[in-house]
């Protein structure tokens, strides 16, 4: 057979199921290649058959992987664990490396201020069913919007040697720094006066060393 109709669950960007008829010859990395040009994706995505847990090889052809007429590939970002999240999980607070002046967040509709003086620091909304939840929350936003836009555990600010990194932590809701979104289990460094942007709500980072 020299092409296969494919549907692509693409798990990335609220782009959901798609229809392809492609090459059998195509291989898994020039596949993902295209979806990731045709789709304005960033980062690092693998394929797998659907309900498959392993990746298929991305030097292989699609036919010689296995994959057949009418089959589901499942599209997902490949992330890395940075450890932010099994920290979160512990609730413990660390301080930053170095002792700062102030280290501290401005919303910019209400001109309120959060300092941070731990990481990591949690941007998000309070959890009033489960107050443990709320150990690493430096930056409560549930009063800034009527509507909320903003996840429990939103994104995460970490500092390590002097250098701070801002990261989305849940995926669903996107978190942008100076306009560009940043992919779920990625740190992305941060410097003073830039714009952070969780839901609507938009936060500029400040910082007094």
């Amino acid at each position: 057979m020299d092409r296969l109709h494919l549907t692509l669950d693409i798990r990335a960007g609220n782009i959901g199921a798609k229809r392809v008829n492609v090459r059998a010859s195509l291989t898994v990395g020039s596949l993902i290649t295209t979806i990731k040009d045709k789709f304005n994706l960033d980062g690092e995505f693998r394929l797998s058959p659907a309900g498959a847990a392993e990746p298929l090889p991305l030097e292989t052809p699609l036919e010689a992987a296995g994959v057949h007429d009418e089959g589901t590939l499942v599209c997902l970002p490949v992330t890395e664990a940075t450890g932010t999240l099994d920290a979160i999980r512990t609730g413990e607070r660390h301080a930053f490396s170095k002792a700062f002046k102030r280290v501290w967040l401005a919303e910019s509709s209400t001109l309120a201020e959060y300092d941070l003086s731990w990481q990591p620091a949690v941007i998000g909304r309070k959890d009033h069913r489960n107050p443990m939840n709320n150990r690493l929350l430096a930056v409560d936003l549930e009063h800034v919007e009527e509507l909320p836009t903003v996840s429990r555990h939103h994104a995460c600010i970490t500092e390590k040697r002097g250098q701070f990194y801002l990261e989305d932590i849940q995926g669903r809701n996107p978190v942008y720094l100076d306009g560009t979104r940043l992919r779920q289990g990625t740190q992305q460094t941060l410097s003073a006066g830039q714009s952070i942007q969780v839901g609507r709500v938009r936060l500029t980072f400040n910082l007094m060393g």
